[in-house]
């Protein structure tokens, strides 16, 4: 297969990848999360915000999950998505908007699962999803972010039966190309590797659906996105998690945010919707916060 050259507004031969700076990459800065279904149901961003706040109770974090289901970077839709009812949406329709009016200095984004429409591998599909990184990265720091990190694909948790095509090695494929990208300002956390290792000491798929995993799959992703910033985060099962009140306040108000932003920025998915106001959201989420902070002052 023949590699593209991805148009940058910096150098890939000599730009490398700069390491994570620890927790206050993220500390003190507006962080938008982007992806599709699994990040917009929101487990992921969960956990990630309520292990921020639970182990650095010292600084403050403001972290807003955008995603949308279905979307991808690349533009593409298989015939018939949705029984027929709409495409796929790409993330260029919105992305505008969210680095406009919600302003982050850090982007998180997962995509890829999506990108190659389910199909086998191919030269255009894969071209069309680099193309999409690229102009993501260019339109991230046009818009003023100051680091994007690259979450790999997660794995298509499915094992092909005879003919069937290997959704999961066109994942493979995806993830090993972010991974040797080299861009200023970009890091590439290694999701896919991360969840084919622990999938391997697994009865159990993480997806049932082979697509949304469970809560199981929500918190590794939070854990292996949270790596790179040196958070340690202990061995709790999700259940453990989910029964602390400080959990149950950060996912309250994850589930606040997302909801309201998701509506302030406008997205089209069947149909249009157009950005509306925000309203009380922020000052909702600020009381909720103080009870988050009290939480946090006796953990």
């Amino acid at each position: 297969m023949t590699w593209i050259t991805l148009t940058l507004t910096v150098c890939l031969a000599l730009a490398a990848p700069l390491p994570a700076q620890g927790v206050d990459s993220l500390a003190g800065k507006r962080v938008v999360v982007l992806g599709d279904s699994n990040t917009q149901a929101g487990g992921y961003v969960s956990f990630m915000s309520y292990y921020l706040d639970k182990l650095h109770p010292d600084k403050s974090f403001d972290v807003i999950g955008l995603g949308l289901a279905s979307e991808t970077l690349s533009g593409l839709s298989e015939d018939g998505h949705a029984g027929g009812k709409f495409p796929r949406p790409c993330l260029f329709e919105r992305l505008g908007r969210v680095l406009e009016m919600a302003k982050p200095e850090v982007v998180v984004a997962c995509y890829g699962i999506n990108d190659g429409i389910y199909q086998p591998l191919d030269t255009e599909r894969f071209v069309a999803f680099q193309k999409g990184v690229a102009k993501l990265i260019d339109r991230c720091k046009e818009g003023g972010v100051k680091r994007v990190f690259l979450v790999t694909p997660p794995i298509y948790d499915h094992t092909p039966k005879t003919g069937e095509t290997d959704y999961d090695a066109v994942m493979a494929a995806y993830a090993k190309w972010l991974t040797e990208l080299k861009v200023d300002g970009v890091t590439v956390i290694d999701l896919h590797t991360a969840m084919r290792t622990a999938r391997h000491a697994r009865t159990e798929p993480f997806a049932k659906d082979k697509v949304h995993y469970g809560d199981d799959g929500h918190l590794l992703v939070a854990r292996t996105i949270l790596t790179p910033f040196g958070v340690k985060v202990p061995d709790d099962t999700a259940a453990t998690i989910k029964a602390d009140p400080l959990f149950k306040l950060v996912d309250q108000k994850r589930a606040l945010r997302s909801a309201a932003w998701m509506k302030h920025v406008g997205y089209t998915r069947e149909k249009a919707v157009e950005p509306q106001p925000l309203g009380t959201t922020e000052a909702d989420a600020a009381k909720l916060q103080e009870r988050i902070d009290a939480l946090r002052r006796k953990k």
